[in-house]
């Protein structure tokens, strides 16, 4: 089976350079600084993956990359955001696959997605520990190993995800290919989580560079989990001269025909700003942020037809990673 992984993700990553997948953005995190918020659209277009007793109970989750000063990468950038986004999708999974009478805290796991990491905090809510517990997203009393792993869901994930983006010397000498580097990290750690969850078989996971706008809608429709690759419009960050492009990972909670998008996003809540970025581990609290769509890219060559023009000055649709259920 290892070889067979191996090969896999051999043929994934030549598709992917083929492709330039995400080749032009460092995926380091945005800082979050940027109040304005697109709302003005009709509730009756919408699509919002459904929610689920155990435990989604307003759709996607939405947990936040800034819970702990020790999850900044080599360079004190804010990291995760790739993580945080997976972790959305797999706790959604997760309770569309448990027992509908169940409830955060009962003790009871069925679904292998996310399971109980046993935090060492008492159980929240409790009674009993839980995967569905809100400190097994994250419990800020266990440091952040990254080489190791351990700690709760956002930690764990990390290290399927995050740990090779941590190595400085490799990353300098990568240069150009940096940027691809992160993807195909993350492509790879989504495809070996869900082989050690012995889930390989009911899941897929699809890159696509460049989507459309509807090829979003059609499988955020048949309820996909869908993690979008943004990247700057230019070299500007917070309004600033910066000599590289930023990127950001997020994950599509909602969308309308008409031209918006809704994220969860792991730097942000405009809907519903919280002082407390532990706040949101209670996946019940939400922000689905909402951007409205131009469809008419600056940069065609770099990104999809469409974008996001008010997201911190601008942000290009790069590419997508897709992760449905099999029938």
């Amino acid at each position: 089976m290892k070889t067979k992984f191996l090969i896999e993700s051999i043929f994934i990553a030549a598709i992917l350079l083929t492709a330039s997948f995400l080749t032009v953005v460092g995926y380091q995190s945005v800082q979050s600084n940027d109040k304005k918020s697109n709302t003005n659209s009709s509730s009756d277009d919408w699509y919002y993956l459904p929610a689920f007793p155990d435990y989604a109970p307003n759709g996607l989750p939405d947990f936040n990359q800034t819970q702990q000063d020790d999850w900044r990468d080599w360079g004190g950038k804010v990291n995760l955001c790739g993580a945080v986004s997976l972790a959305d999708i797999l706790w959604w999974f997760d309770s569309k696959r448990e027992h509908q009478s169940g409830y955060a805290g009962d003790g009871n796991d069925s679904c292998s997605l996310v399971q109980d990491y046993h935090a060492l905090g008492s159980p929240v809510p409790g009674p009993n520990s839980d995967d569905h517990n809100y400190n097994n997203v994250n419990d800020n009393q266990t440091p952040y190993l990254r080489f190791k792993r351990t700690g709760e869901l956002i930690e764990r994930i990390a290290w399927y995800t995050n740990r090779q983006k941590d190595m400085k010397i490799l990353c300098k000498t990568l240069g150009s290919l940096t940027p691809f580097f992160y993807a195909f990290t993350l492509l790879c750690g989504i495809k070996k989580w869900l082989f050690d969850c012995h889930l390989q078989k009911n899941f897929s996971v699809k890159p696509i560079f460049k989507p459309s706008f509807s090829t979003i809608i059609t499988y955020l429709q048949n309820n996909a989990g869908i993690i979008l690759g943004l990247s700057s419009v230019g070299n500007t960050l917070n309004n600033s001269s910066s000599s590289s492009y930023w990127g950001h990972f997020v994950a599509v909670a909602g969308i309308n025909p008409l031209g918006y998008i809704a994220f969860s996003d792991p730097i942000q809540d405009k809907m519903n700003p919280s002082s407390d970025p532990y706040e949101h581990n209670n996946a019940s609290i939400v922000s689905h942020d909402i951007w409205q769509v131009n469809f008419t890219s600056p940069d065609p060559t770099r990104s999809s037809s469409w974008w996001l023009p008010d997201y911190f000055g601008g942000a290009l649709i790069i590419g997508a990673l897709i992760i449905s259920e099999k029938s």
